[in-house]
């Protein structure tokens, strides 16, 4: 009876050391799998938000807008950038950015690309964002 217990056991480590070696998937680790969650990171900014940003504000008006950036770069002193990135536990990322450039202490222009159009739920990263994931 212990022999096959033995064996049994030495049979389910091979198989567990097998399935994890030949795994060709970095997100995941054959037989036994952590809990992966996904991962928010940056400023979430939305389209209206962004829109109420107009030349000639101040950067504390900005601030109060958009919030603190995510980066302010030493060389490009007159430059926010408003960065957003979703990891997902699969290894999927949504990256977003959005920049506002100053000139004088004023707003002098702003690019954005693919920000959402509201905080409505309608977004797919916004439930992990509202519930802390």
């Amino acid at each position: 009876m212990v022999r096959v217990q033995t064996r049994m056991l030495v049979l389910a480590a091979a198989v567990a050391v097998v399935s994890c070696a030949q795994s060709g998937d970095r997100t995941r680790s054959g037989l036994f799998e952590p809990h992966r969650v996904s991962v928010a990171q940056g400023n979430y900014v939305t389209q209206p938000a962004l829109d109420r940003v107009r030349r000639g504000m101040t950067p504390d008006q900005v601030r109060r807008l958009l919030g603190t950036p995510l980066v302010r770069d030493v060389f490009h002193p007159n430059r926010w950038d408003y960065v957003f990135r979703m990891q997902y536990p699969d290894g999927s990322a949504v990256l977003r950015r959005a920049t506002v450039f100053f000139e004088n202490e004023r707003v002098a222009g702003v690019e954005a690309h693919d920000l959402p159009a509201s905080e409505d739920g309608s977004d797919p990263v916004l439930p992990s964002v509202k519930a802390g994931d």
